[in-house]
């Protein structure tokens, strides 16, 4: 498998009207490429795709490849309820500077897995980008077989496979399996799993609390591609504490907007943007932001141990 590196779900800056704030999004992605991110990826789940307009996420998308100017590869979410969709947001986005398309399974209706093997498939015949497949079963409600993933490796126009189902036997096996794929990535989606993955020989990660602060994300894989195993070890159980903390807050307050309020608080405290919430998103309770705040200085904690 390819190696890669952290790779970060980019957040979609605004006004509380939805008015995209491009000043706030070149800011976050400078941040990120300054310390040492190995991708961006626009309209993901963090970036909130499925809200915005294709317009406006094609917009993101130049953006996004003007401000990376080629110094990584720029992911573009491509998800939608259904094929024609699915091609239709990559080929807007590859016409604004995407590299590679990003798609779960189609939302909406239920499929089986031979369903969503013939949906993906024709999903890579068509896409004028190569693909990679993205498992998130807690938004899909259905997780890919691992039969089907290893089939869907062997197309030509699909090159990688984001796994956000927490299940680390099943990227045990799939690192094990694919380690014969040469150009193929295998990316980790959850946060407390990021050392374990890598040092098993995932090609890097995607995570959104990359937002909190970057640098202890980035010192992490740099921490385990150097083999430092103490430095990699320390910095993975503070990321651990923050990432209890974040689920017990969405636990209490299971609302989407969870996430988006101590995502954007630690950006706005942090000064790197002002906004990512929208008029509809309900006000948090106090309790939220105290978590965030705690995240933050956790974050700092293992970012000065990551510079050491």
């Amino acid at each position: 498998m390819k190696d890669l590196g952290p790779v970060v779900p980019i957040v979609t800056p605004c006004t509380l009207d939805g008015n995209l704030d491009l000043e706030g999004f070149r800011s976050v992605c400078n941040e990120m490429l300054d310390v040492g991110c190995k991708g961006i990826f626009v309209s993901g789940t963090t970036g909130r795709g499925p809200w915005f307009s294709l317009n406006e996420r094609a917009r993101l998308c130049r953006a996004a490849a003007d401000q990376i100017n080629g110094r990584v590869p720029l992911f573009a979410g491509c998800t939608s309820s259904g094929l024609p969709g699915m091609l239709e947001n990559a080929s807007a986005m590859a016409d604004s500077g995407a590299q590679i398309a990003v798609a779960t399974v189609p939302t909406y209706f239920h499929y089986n897995q031979i369903e969503i093997e013939t949906i993906y498939s024709k999903f890579a015949d068509a896409s004028p980008l190569p693909v990679i497949v993205y498992d998130i079963p807690e938004f899909t409600n259905v997780k890919l077989s691992n039969a089907m993933v290893l089939r869907l490796a062997r197309h030509g126009n699909i090159i990688g496979f984001k796994d956000s189902s927490a299940d680390m036997d099943r990227f045990k096996y799939l690192v094990e399996t694919l380690q014969s794929f040469p150009d193929f990535y295998l990316m980790q989606g959850k946060e407390n799993l990021i050392a374990s993955s890598l040092a098993m020989g995932a090609s890097g990660f995607i995570v959104s609390l990359m937002h909190i602060n970057p640098i202890p994300f980035v010192g992490l894989y740099r921490a385990v591609r150097a083999r430092d195993e103490q430095k990699a070890n320390l910095i993975q159980d503070v990321i651990n504490q923050v990432i209890r903390m974040v689920k017990e807050s969405i636990e209490r307050r299971p609302e989407s907007s969870t996430l988006f309020h101590l995502l954007g608080y630690a950006l706005q405290k942090r000064g790197i943007c002002k906004n990512i919430l929208l008029a509809h998103d309900d006000k948090a309770p106090d309790w939220v932001f105290e978590n965030a705040q705690l995240a933050i200085e956790l974050c700092q904690a293992a970012a000065v141990i990551s510079e050491k």
